[in-house]
C-alpha cells in the first residue's frame, strides 16, 4: 500500500508541476496578448480555467495524504488520548463517506457534461468536471490509507 501510495504522490506532483507550467505560461501569454497587441487570445481562458481546476481538486487530494486539510485542533485537544484517537477515527471514516460522496455523484455530474462543450475549445466540459470525482477517488485513498497507519501505529499519527 505504501509503494501505490508513495507512486500516487509522484504523479500528483507532476501532474500538478505540469498544471502551474502551462498555467503561468499561458497566462503571461494572455496578458501579452491583451494588452500589448489588443488582441486576446480566445482558448487561453479554456486552458487557464483546465490547468487551476486541476492544480485545485489534486492539490486537495495532497493535502489529504499531508493531513493538511482544514480541522478545528482546539476541540480535539481538550479531549484525553483515548477519546481523541477514537473521534479522529470517526471522523476519517466520515469523511471518506463524504469523498464517496463526491465520486459517485461528481462522476454522475461528468457523464451529464458529454454533451456540452467548452467555451473556446471543442472538448467536452466533462474534462473539467472529471476533476471532482477524480479527486474524490485519491482523497478516499489517501484517507484509507491514513487510518490503515493510524491503526497500524496505534494511533500516533
Amino acid at each position: 500500500m505504501e509503494q501505490i501510495r508513495s507512486w500516487l504522490i509522484y504523479t500528483l506532483r507532476c501532474f500538478m508541476g505540469i498544471a502551474t507550467l502551462v498555467l503561468t505560461v499561458v497566462t503571461t501569454l494572455q496578458v501579452i496578448a491583451r494588452y500589448i497587441f489588443s488582441n486576446p487570445i480566445a482558448w487561453g481562458q479554456d486552458i487557464i480555467r483546465l490547468s487551476f481546476i486541476y492544480l485545485v481538486f489534486l492539490g486537495a487530494a495532497l493535502c489529504v495524504d499531508k493531513v493538511e486539510h482544514l480541522n478545528i485542533d482546539v476541540c480535539l485537544e481538550m479531549l484525553s488520548d483515548q477519546y481523541r484517537k477514537v473521534i479522529s477515527l470517526g471522523i476519517d471514516v466520515v469523511l471518506i463517506i463524504f469523498y464517496l460522496f463526491l465520486l459517485i455523484y461528481g462522476y454522475d455530474f461528468t457523464v451529464a457534461g458529454m454533451n456540452q462543450l467548452a467555451p473556446y475549445l471543442p472538448i467536452p466540459m466533462s474534462i473539467y468536471y472529471a476533476a471532482v470525482p477524480l479527486s474524490a477517488l485519491f482523497m478516499a485513498y489517501f484517507q484509507f490509507a491514513h487510518i490503515v497507519r493510524t491503526v497500524k501505529k496505534g494511533g500516533d499519527e
